[in-house]
């Protein structure tokens, strides 16, 4: 078998057509985490889940308990459910140990194991995902943040403006979980209204670390030091980690890069926006910001970048005077 598309996934466990072993990882922790709830719908039966599902964490389960509960036949029920979460934790004896249930999976039971970000060419998950339906979860880029809003606001029965979308998408940003939890905000706040604009949001989503991090890109790719430095000292009031600034500053010059370079061959619009993986609805921003910087200085704004990663990890205590020197250097 191999990794399978997400429509199948959600198609298949709606349909019960189900595997014996699956294997689900990846860096969105809220789809993965949704996944638990939606095998316990499609797997078992409300009057015998008692009896036929089990959940373990790999950093504290004996492995022989594990095989033991996979091998048991269920209770008044024609499937069993058992979830292992974290399996990237898993020791390679203990690998060895699952090896004969990955190779032959107990057909009266689905074994589903959860994992981070892996390295797929790893012997024991390459093994996993070659035996097991595979489905990888990642975060979705910022030019399919609009989809995930319309579709969870359809569970809310809401709908909201085009406007209202992109309003959400900067307060809140690429954050699922965040992005379902003020959908629900909303609906409570509504109270029987369906339509969104920008004025409920506005009331209802709180400018969260996602404003101040966009402000602070923004800024830098604006080349205004004063206004760079200044969200610096509030995001990292707020919490956010030196080396977390870094990467979000790295990951904006990336898209500025891009979209610079498009520019130059004369790509524009949504082309434009769909090569850098942005919502069309900001790329008239990114290319203002583009049109200040060079394709040159712009890569060598990523090695600064690099080598400023670098420096906060061998040297934390000095971070402040790293972050400085970056945006003195970046915005010159």
């Amino acid at each position: 078998m191999a990794i399978i598309d997400q429509g199948k996934f959600y198609k298949d466990l709606e349909s019960g057509q189900l595997s014996p072993l699956y294997f689900i990882f990846g860096d969105e922790p809220f789809l993965i985490e949704q996944c638990i709830e939606r095998f316990k719908y499609a797997v078992l039966n409300e009057s015998t889940v008692d009896f036929n599902y089990s959940l373990y964490y790999a950093a504290d389960v004996e492995v022989v308990t594990l095989k033991e509960t996979i091998e048991t036949l269920p209770v008044f029920s024609e499937r069993r459910l058992v979830i292992l979460k974290n399996a990237q934790e898993l020791k390679e004896g203990e690998w060895q140990e699952l090896e004969s249930l990955i190779n032959k999976p107990v057909d009266s039971t689905v074994f589903v194991l959860f994992a981070d970000k892996i390295d797929k060419r790893k012997k024991s998950f390459k093994n996993l995902i070659d035996h097991g339906q595979s489905i990888e979860f990642k975060k979705p880029y910022d030019n399919e943040i609009p989809r995930w809003i319309n579709y969870y606001a359809s569970y809310y029965e809401l709908k909201l403006t085009q406007a209202a979308i992109h309003r959400m998408h900067r307060l809140v940003g690429n954050n699922l979980a965040e992005i379902y939890a003020q959908l629900s905000n909303l609906k409570n706040y509504l109270n029987g209204q369906s339509l969104v604009d920008v004025a409920e949001v506005n009331a209802v989503v709180s400018n969260s670390r996602e404003e101040n991090i966009f402000d602070f890109t923004k800024a830098v790719g604006q080349k205004d030091r004063v206004l760079a430095l200044e969200q610096i000292v509030n995001l990292l009031d707020q919490g956010q980690s030196e080396i977390g600034i870094v990467s979000l500053l790295a990951r904006h010059m990336r898209i500025l890069l891009t979209v610079r370079s498009g520019m130059d061959q004369g790509i524009g619009g949504s082309k434009l926006a769909g090569l850098a993986n942005v919502s069309p609805y900001f790329i008239d921003e990114y290319c203002d910001q583009a049109k200040k910087w060079s394709v040159k200085r712009l890569e060598e704004s990523l090695v600064l970048l690099n080598e400023t990663d670098r420096a906060l990890k061998s040297s934390p205590l000095s971070a402040h005077i790293w972050l400085e020197n970056m945006v003195l250097k970046s915005c010159s």
